[in-house]
């Protein structure tokens, strides 16, 4: 079976922090060899090489998310993982922390004042959601 030779994600340079079980495999990612030989010497399965690699994408995609500018879409995603933490608060919440943080305001600053204000248990809470839709 001959599989194409993987490569990096758009947007992981070698400086982009990763789990090192990802970064096992990506340190062998070079365009020529293909995912057979990345596998063998990253001494794992052919589908552990791939599920790697697709998380590494999943990293970056999320690591440019978290230092874009807030878009009202996102700050409405933002409000509704929110609200079953604290209710109809989250508006306002998200609200005044976008006014705090002014222009240009990224994600990651905005879910860092928002979890600021929550007990610890409510960030716990407030982040499964942002993962379930994708945002942590």
């Amino acid at each position: 079976m001959t599989l194409t030779a993987p490569t990096w994600p758009d947007g992981l340079t070698d400086q982009t922090p990763l789990p090192f079980n990802i970064w096992r495999v990506m340190t062998h990612v070079d365009g020529l060899r293909d995912l057979t030989e990345v596998a063998r010497l990253a001494g794992m399965t052919v589908p552990d090489a791939q599920e790697r690699l697709r998380t590494a994408g999943e990293w970056v995609k999320r690591a440019n998310q978290n230092h874009q500018q807030v878009s009202d879409d996102t700050a409405d995603a933002v409000t509704a993982c929110l609200t079953p933490v604290v209710g109809p608060m989250a508006a306002v919440m998200v609200d005044e922390a976008l006014d705090d943080l002014g222009d240009g305001a990224t994600l990651n600053a905005l879910l860092s004042h928002v979890a600021r204000q929550l007990t610890p248990e409510r960030v716990q809470q407030f982040a499964r959601n942002l993962r379930a839709r994708g945002l942590a």
